[in-house]
């Protein structure tokens, strides 16, 4: 088949049009499965938990392409107007995510030296399930490219990790006009969130910026209490985005400590735990993949491209801790739209990106196999 531009912005079209937040990723996990069979993909299958994977090529170097099919909930109108292309998931990722399959599309027909696996996974955006199973797949991979909005010119190395936790205050209850005499879980909780803000912005701002700083955010709060009856029970969902100075332990012993003292201080009992934990990840910067898609990138578009760190989290996170093999992730698109109503893609720099995927598979290949004649 054919792999032109006007069959890269239809794949896309049609992949924005599969409604997939995360955990209803079945229906575009099946369209890709079947797409991938298509246009030729040499074995295509899906796993238990939903991913999908395509296959071209043999032999060594093993290169993953990675990207996700879920998004965040919100139906956006899939539509073109000008030279942009909207829809949700158009900047994150399914922009990414159809260009990789396009890339090795037209590597198939290239004398390619190695493998090249595509994953298109599920819960990115809410639990990583996706990366969990295919590393519990033991696929052997040599090196990976992760996709994910770095923009056209942008490549990022390094995403801080994050630790979710829910905090429940509990506190006697009685009849409101009594406020003065009885605790209130909703107030307290506000006082311990006022107090561990406060603390990390005093104590664990890094003056190297955000990136190296401990930060908090709400979000989400509940508070329970009847008609005419004080609050007894306050639930705070905090998110911590933490730098690589700090591992979830030494962020749990912080908040930890915190809870105490205010345990002492107001006696209102209190109980925490992690919901989700993702350690903070920083890749080589001068690794293979990284190389190699900085002369892709100049080779493209003219221009140097960007080393980048996140506030944010991805896959590569938790691929590049337990493996341990060259990584980076890019994509194209304004990571400033993610998640937003507004979300959309330049179509240029959507089919820019298939040609930098490609060039980059090409010289990981001839990196990789230069780098093992040197130790034979």
């Amino acid at each position: 088949m054919n792999i032109d531009s006007n069959y890269a912005v239809n794949i896309l079209k049609a992949m924005l049009e599969i409604y997939s937040p995360s955990g209803a990723e079945e229906e575009i996990s099946l369209f890709l499965l079947d797409e991938m069979r298509r246009i030729g993909f040499e074995r295509v299958w899906r796993n238990n938990v939903g991913n999908v994977y395509g296959e071209i090529g043999s032999g060594s170097p093993v290169i993953l392409l990675c990207g996700h099919m879920d998004t965040v909930p919100g139906r956006i109108p899939v539509r073109i107007e000008g030279e942009r292309i909207y829809g949700r998931g158009a900047v994150d990722a399914k922009s990414s995510l159809a260009a990789m399959i396009n890339a090795a599309a037209l590597l198939k027909l290239s004398n390619l030296e190695g493998k090249v696996i595509v994953a298109g996974l599920v819960d990115e955006e809410k639990g990583g399930r996706g990366i969990r199973a295919l590393l519990r797949e033991n696929i052997n991979i040599n090196c990976a490219v992760f996709g994910e909005p770095s923009g056209i010119n942008n490549i990022t190395f390094a995403y801080k990790g994050h630790l979710k936790l829910k905090v429940v205050f509990k506190t006697p209850t009685g009849h409101l006009g009594a406020q003065h005499l009885l605790p209130n879980a909703i107030e307290e909780c506000i006082k311990f969130w006022l107090r561990f803000k406060r603390v990390c912005e005093e104590k664990y701002k890094s003056p190297q910026g955000i990136f190296y700083s401990l930060t908090p955010t709400i979000a989400k709060i509940y508070g329970r209490g009847t008609t005419n009856s004080i609050p007894d029970v306050c639930s705070l969902g905090v998110d911590l985005r933490l730098p690589p100075t700090i591992p979830s332990k030494r962020a749990i012993e912080i908040i930890g400590g915190l809870i105490k003292e205010f345990i002492e201080e107001s006696g209102c009992e209190i109980n925490f735990k992690a919901t989700s934990i993702v350690e903070p990840y920083v890749a080589d910067r001068e690794n293979i993949v990284i190389k190699s898609l900085r002369e892709a990138v100049l080779e493209e578009t003219g221009k140097e491209a960007k080393l980048v760190r996140k506030t944010g989290t991805g896959d590569m996170n938790i691929f590049g801790l337990r493996l341990k093999v060259p990584v980076a992730t890019y994509g194209p698109g304004e990571s400033r739209l993610s998640h937003t109503y507004n979300e959309s893609i330049s179509i240029w720099e959507y089919l820019t990106s298939i040609k930098i995927y490609k060039k980059t598979v090409e010289k990981i290949s001839l990196l990789y196999r230069s780098l093992r004649e040197k130790e034979h």
